[in-house]
């Protein structure tokens, strides 16, 4: 009975980093594949997780349930909102190379991007693949249960002090991301401002500016993207190394 029991709240941490980390949140994973993959690590983890000694009641039995899930959720979505900067970042982007009006609602992410902003979000997802930032991730969530046991007394609202210090820096990230591609546009701004002024016959801004700007904005924003999603992995990097704050926070050892 113990060991159904602690199998049953490490499924609940598990399920929490799962339906919220990314890539795994999105719905181009079936949820059959989530329940599954849950389902996997839990069988790996129970074993090896110091077995509750707590005889919980139906009702103290769920609310555990609860706390763990939501600690799950604060450690999977904190990566998640990192990932938000890019958002941000491509939304910016867009808008000053004139390609605002090409936003679209994107199913997979249940959010409206443009197509700068899928190409960069998909290939920063990749890198989080590539630099094996998810099975970092993953043995995170493993050895959160030396730190925090199943049958600790959580607070798990409390993690959300870090989400809050991870949110402060979100806009100052996308920024910088952001800052190469409207430095240019205010400079072929300028220039056109100067042409508009010498051949004031004209309207520069759409005739001319519109066209130069998208051509050379998406060039220069391909020549920066690689480090970009550099800049965005080592932001990532950082708050998974974050992430055991996040214990001490909900009240582990």
């Amino acid at each position: 009975m113990s060991l159904l029991l602690t199998a049953g709240l490490v499924l609940a941490r598990v399920t929490g980093v799962i339906t919220s980390m990314p890539i795994l949140n999105s719905r181009m994973v079936p949820n059959l594949v989530k329940a599954l993959l849950a389902l996997l690590l839990t069988g790996l983890l129970a074993p090896v997780v110091e077995p509750t000694q707590s005889s919980l009641g139906l009702g103290l039995l769920l609310i555990a349930m609860s706390a763990e899930f939501t600690l799950g959720v604060l450690m999977g979505g904190a990566i998640t909102l990192v990932f938000s900067s890019m958002s941000i970042m491509s939304g910016i982007v867009s808008a000053q190379i004139g390609q605002a009006a090409s936003m679209q609602f994107n199913p997979t992410m249940s959010s409206m991007s443009t197509p700068v902003g899928n190409i960069a979000l998909y290939l920063a997802l990749s890198v989080f693949l590539g630099t094996n930032s998810h099975l970092f991730l993953l043995t995170t969530l493993a050895d959160s249960f030396k730190v925090v046991p199943v049958d600790t007394m959580l607070t798990p609202l409390n993690g959300a002090q870090l989400w809050l210090e991870l949110s402060q820096q979100l806009f100052m990230v996308a920024l910088k991301m952001s800052i190469p591609v409207m430095i240019l546009v205010l400079l072929i701004n300028s220039f056109i401002a100067i042409l508009a002024k010498v051949a004031q016959s004209m309207n520069m801004f759409f005739s001319v500016g519109f066209i130069v700007t998208m051509l050379v904005g998406m060039t220069l924003f391909a020549y920066v993207l690689p480090n970009i999603l550099l800049y965005n992995q080592s932001v990532v990097e950082e708050a998974l190394f974050r992430l055991p704050e996040l214990f001490r926070l909900v009240g582990g050892d």
